[in-house]
């Protein structure tokens, strides 16, 4: 339904992401070809966490699984994603009921930073890191270093801001 529509407003193109999983891509894909006029960006929501975050050292006081987004911009951004994944799926435990997949931001730094622009980065909805901190109030300066770290390790002009209506 998704191409469906996409097609019927006029789009070039769709993206799509799940929560830590890239499961959906093998759907995506045969999809895709019934609609060659509508290009497919295939993504993941991940959990963006601190370095070595595990269920043993997990403080619910300053841990936050913050929401962030990847999208590949072609092969070479796939393979980044699958890597990123699979270091996330190998690493991800049971808390209070709910599978826990978390990636570190050494993994962005490693995997994307080490050949960027391939993998649009976005910050994501009210669950992100920066607009978490934004909310709480965070010193101008605290959150340019975090933007331009992001904007390095991606490439400049592959990491973006999702924007929300508020009041």
């Amino acid at each position: 339904d998704a191409f469906k529509r996409a097609k019927e407003l006029g789009h070039t193109t769709i993206g799509f992401t799940d929560h830590e999983s890239i499961s959906s891509w093998v759907k995506i894909e045969k999809i895709a070809k019934n609609y060659p006029e509508v290009k497919a960006l295939r993504g993941n929501e991940i959990y963006l966490c601190r370095n070595g975050l595990n269920a043993e050292n997990y403080n619910k006081d300053i841990d936050r699984y913050y929401h962030f987004i990847l999208i590949a911009k072609d092969l070479i951004g796939a393979k980044q994603i699958f890597k990123i994944s699979t270091r996330a799926w190998e690493r991800s435990y049971m808390a209070r009921g709910m599978r826990r997949v978390p990636t570190y931001y050494q993994d962005l730094i490693e995997i994307i930073g080490s050949n960027p622009g391939h993998v649009i980065g976005s910050t994501a909805c009210l669950g992100g890191a920066l607009p978490t901190q934004i909310l709480r109030g965070t010193r101008e300066d605290k959150l340019e270093l975090w933007i331009t770290q992001m904007d390095k390790i991606f490439g400049h002009g592959n990491f973006f801001f999702e924007l929300q209506p508020s009041n």
